[in-house]
């Protein structure tokens, strides 16, 4: 069970914990993946992997998907309640960037990448577009179409290696993750989003 560790978490840690809850172990899970989602002290990819493991897939992704969604919002609301012109303008003069000058239909998009190629930590994501001025529902859709990629393969990973039932589906789980990574360390180095 100690195949998957990072930062001396493992799945099986997480799993064990989130079990010993009993019959509330789902809404334990939920909670977790919302906390994980605006503060993220642990990684993503060992909570999903663990949800798959415990509740299968359908509800591991569900639980994976809906708590990090929730917690992305519930940071954007903090943000938004708690962000000040001190933050916008010492972002402006350290970075040369103005937040509020975000186009939204741009943001939409840029949101969605950046939830998909998973190199632009989620807290930033969630206080750019919160102290950017998106509007909250273009964040919402957004982050819930972007979210999804994430969610689907690491709680299919969770359940590829640990049920081990098709190593084959694992490799290819593992090469697309490897893939979208490395995609999105190009595409932001590339002159695309470096405007």
């Amino acid at each position: 069970m100690e195949l998957l560790s990072i930062n001396n978490i493992s799945i099986a840690m997480v799993s064990n914990y989130i079990k010993g809850f009993g019959f509330i172990a789902p809404l334990i899970a939920f909670c977790i993946f919302i906390v994980q989602a605006a503060l993220p002290i642990f990684p993503y990819i060992i909570l999903a992997a663990a949800g798959g493991l415990l509740f299968g897939f359908k509800m591991g992704f569900l639980l994976s998907w809906l708590g990090a969604l929730v917690g992305a919002c519930l940071a954007y609301w903090f943000c938004k309640q708690l962000g000040s012109e001190w933050t916008i303008n010492t972002i402006r003069s350290r970075f040369g960037y103005d937040l509020r000058n975000i186009n939204n239909n741009l943001a939409f998009w840029v949101i969605i990448l950046a939830r998909i190629i998973p190199v632009t930590p989620t807290p930033i994501i969630n206080a750019a577009a919160a102290l950017g001025g998106v509007p909250f529902w273009n964040f919402f859709l957004s982050s819930a179409i972007g979210k999804i990629p994430a969610a689907l393969l690491y709680t299919g990973l969770g359940l590829c290696l640990f049920k081990l039932q098709d190593i084959k589906l694992t490799l290819c789980i593992l090469a697309f993750i490897i893939v979208i990574v490395f995609i999105g360390h190009y595409l932001t180095k590339s002159k695309f989003f470096s405007h």
